[in-house]
């Protein structure tokens, strides 16, 4: 009897210990994935990447291109004493301009050739301009297909414009040109017809890169016009220290916030 017992309880704890492998290893899904890589991506206490964009309007004769790239380096990410660097470059209409901007002690600088001002801005604000730390909302999210080639996963996903639509404002839409200068540009009362992506995340759950493609309508000063845009974020070196050289502010002439005007 005694040894019934005894081979009873070793099956179980077989059993319990076979059950508890089983948990610990159960296989991650797309979404899971996607998740655990952004939460990763917010409590990161620094960044480097780069971003470029190109968004392509037309009436149905003609087109205007515009087209942005950007390096942008944050130390202590979220706290009062962030630093930012940005540097970036606007095509549009054949024309190039170039500016070079940060966030120090409460200002946002901005140089533009060889003109220097700043402004202050809150830090929620200068958070906001970063366009690497924007996020889709989740609850918009489609369907999130999973590949895995050498450790890295690639996720691919599109979008639920209808749901979007549902839980955010035209004005969050906008949101990234916005914090570009190029709010105006895109127009108002944008809406989508497509919205789809791609992400790449490392063995350590660190995102490598995001890339989105979108369609739909904007109006522009009262003529509707059709858009496409591409978006691609590349995360450098992503969970390491970044460090940033601050300007010195006294150089840069202040201004009113243009929020104000």
């Amino acid at each position: 009897m005694k040894r019934s017992k005894r081979g009873l309880a070793l099956v179980l704890a077989l059993v319990l210990m076979l059950g508890l492998t089983a948990c610990g290893g159960k296989k991650q899904t797309p979404q899971d994935v996607y998740n655990e890589a952004l939460a990763k991506l917010r409590e990161m206490s620094s960044l480097d990447g780069n971003m470029e964009m190109t968004m392509s309007m037309t009436d149905g004769t003609e087109a205007l291109e515009i087209s942005m790239e950007s390096e942008i380096k944050i130390q202590d990410l979220n706290k009062e004493s962030m630093l930012m660097d940005m540097k970036m470059s606007i095509g549009m209409m054949g024309i190039s301009m170039d500016l070079q901007t940060y966030y120090v002690d409460g200002y946002f600088l901005m140089d533009m050739m060889g003109q220097k001002v700043k402004y202050k801005m809150p830090l929620e604000e200068a958070v906001a301009q970063a366009s690497v730390l924007q996020e889709m909302d989740t609850s918009a999210m489609g369907e999130i297909n999973m590949e895995e080639k050498d450790g890295i996963r690639t996720l691919t996903y599109q979008v639920d414009v209808s749901k979007m639509s549902e839980n955010m404002s035209s004005e969050e839409y906008l949101g990234i040109l916005e914090n570009l200068g190029l709010g105006d540009m895109a127009g108002d009362d944008m809406t989508y017809d497509l919205i789809e992506g791609s992400m790449t995340v490392d063995k350590n759950g660190n995102i490598l890169t995001n890339q989105a493609h979108m369609t739909g309508t904007t109006d522009l000063e009262g003529t509707k016009l059709s858009f496409e845009m591409e978006m691609t974020i590349t995360y450098n070196n992503p969970g390491q220290a970044v460090t940033v050289e601050a300007p010195d502010a006294s150089e840069y002439m202040e201004i009113d916030s243009p929020a104000a005007g």
